[in-house]
């Protein structure tokens, strides 16, 4: 499913950081997380993305001044988080890796079933920006591995992760130790820790900002099919 979308004016929503807007009603990733995170599909033809409020105007609303030219259509899906009103923070991947971070109507988005929100099913490869994680059977357990790097000018700084696990209450749960993987609750606090879900078409991964060099995190969703980066 891809975006149709004149996209100038919505990349601006998500950076490589995956770090929340500042607004007065911002839609970021702090907005879209394990705990809330469900899966959504677009039910209109076309439904413009809402923009975020500042200082300037009241958004979201239903007023034009909010109305941004980016949009989505009919059976894309979605990731939505917080309410604001009739507005829900949503998040999205597209086609190109970049992960969306947006406020949609409430009402233009319909629940898919059971077993397409939570999905039964991880394997393959996860992509979004420069993130890449892949997982593949292994016996009766999932072998995970992964990398993730944080761009800014010249400075480059990258992180990985690995571990055998299976999954538990629908949830991978693990310390990444460089060769293997320990049980979640057993990492230090300076360990990599990290933590997936399934939800829809996506993969949603929050770690605890130590599985790799300065600003490198793993943190956000992913989804399969994307073309990877240059």
């Amino acid at each position: 499913m891809d975006i149709k979308r004149i996209l100038g004016g919505a990349v601006f929503a998500a950076t490589a950081s995956f770090l929340p807007l500042a607004a007065n009603a911002s839609c970021g990733w702090s907005d879209i997380n394990l705990q809330n995170a469900r899966a959504a599909v677009v039910s209109p033809d076309r439904v413009h993305f809402v923009k975020h409020g500042d200082s300037a105007n009241h958004c979201p609303s239903d007023g034009k001044e909010c109305r941004a030219k980016a949009y989505l259509v009919r059976g894309d899906m979605v990731l939505t988080g917080t309410r604001e009103g009739d507005f829900v923070c949503i998040g999205y991947v597209t086609a190109r890796g970049d992960m969306l971070l947006e406020w949609l109507p409430a009402a233009s988005l319909d629940t898919p079933p059971a077993d397409v929100q939570n999905p039964s099913d991880w394997t393959g490869t996860w992509r979004v920006f420069d993130n890449e994680i892949t997982i593949a059977p292994k016996g009766d357990a999932l072998a995970v591995a992964g990398d993730a790097t944080w761009r800014r000018g010249d400075n480059v700084h990258v992180g990985d992760l690995q571990g055998v696990v299976k999954p538990e209450h629908g949830q991978l749960a693990f310390t990444s130790t460089g060769d293997g993987a320990l049980p979640y609750a057993q990492g230090g606090p300076d360990d990599c820790r990290i933590k997936m879900v399934r939800r829809g078409a996506y993969l949603l991964v929050e770690d605890n900002d130590k599985c790799g060099g300065l600003n490198v995190t793993f943190t956000g969703f992913y989804k399969r099919g994307v073309n990877k980066k240059p």
